[in-house]
């Protein structure tokens, strides 16, 4: 039988992560994730989401980019087909270049 999916409450990203809940509802209304919604309205993270919100906190945090600035960078992804992994990937491959 395959695996199903799993899926994650906002609480337990943002523990994960070591962000606050909000600053996570934030990146959602700037339409930066689309996480999943329950019949109840709660956001289910994926895996993949979570790897998202990772790439944010890297390009804000670390290399000093703006949300307009994350929005770029995924534009920029989305058209090389690069995955988010990838992207990641390529993110921590070249930070020390991107940083001023």
């Amino acid at each position: 039988m395959p695996n199903v999916k799993e899926k994650f409450l906002i609480g337990e990203v943002a523990k994960q992560l070591g962000i606050h809940d909000q600053t996570i509802r934030m990146y959602e209304r700037k339409k930066l994730i689309h996480p999943e919604r329950s019949e109840h309205q709660t956001r289910l993270f994926t895996k993949n989401d979570v790897t998202k919100i990772n790439i944010i906190i890297t390009l804000t945090q670390e290399i000093g980019l703006n949300l307009s600035g994350v929005k770029i960078v995924f534009a920029l992804g989305k058209k090389l087909k690069m995955s988010d992994d990838e992207l990641l990937d390529f993110i921590y491959d070249h930070k020390n270049d991107f940083q001023v």
